[in-house]
């Protein structure tokens, strides 16, 4: 994902710079999201052990649900922040090497594929049995951080408007401090 910011950067578009700006903000979040996530899983399976652990969709739906908008921002899909930067990123690396473009968005299918095996090998699937009746509950105030988190998300991805033209006004400030438009 900071390859995406570097690469937004590089293109001196105001497109490719403003997503690269929500870029930097949307990773923030999605990462913080992540860890949260991570950890959660941790604290109580002991574990970050990928093949070890599976069915934890069931003790703790609401960090798969969290964990899959995360990977959703990953993916860029639509309706989430990552959609919001990286798609302006895209488009602004395909006004100046169409080429590159084009082999960029392949991360997005390398990424894509990586959070599916990871979502579906955490979550979902048989428990183990040494964590059959061992995975204790999330504390309330892990899940308003994981909801808030969430919400951040979504909400830049389907009102942009929140953020996006702040971060178009320091990118033509930037652009006309670089001799640009």
């Amino acid at each position: 994902h900071m390859g995406l910011v570097m690469m937004g950067f590089s293109t001196l578009t105001r497109v490719g710079l403003t997503g690269a700006g929500v870029q930097m903000f949307s990773h923030g979040v999605m990462t913080a999201l992540f860890f949260a996530a991570v950890g959660m899983v941790y604290d109580r399976a002991h574990t970050r052990d990928i093949p070890r652990l599976g069915g934890m969709v069931k003790p703790m739906p609401l960090v798969a649900v969290a964990f899959i908008i995360g990977g959703l921002v990953s993916m860029g899909m639509p309706g989430f922040s990552g959609f919001v930067a990286e798609f302006p990123i895209f488009m602004g690396i395909w006004q100046v090497r169409p080429l590159v473009a084009i082999i960029a968005a392949i991360s997005i299918i390398v990424t894509a594929a990586y959070i599916m095996l990871v979502i579906r090998r955490v979550f979902f699937g048989s428990m183990p049995a040494e964590f059959e009746g061992h995975i204790g509950p999330v504390a309330v105030q892990d899940k308003v951080a994981l909801v808030f988190l969430c919400v951040i998300m979504i909400g830049l991805g389907l009102f942009p408007s929140l953020m996006v033209p702040w971060v178009q006004t320091g990118v033509q400030h930037l652009l006309s401090l670089l001799g640009g438009a």
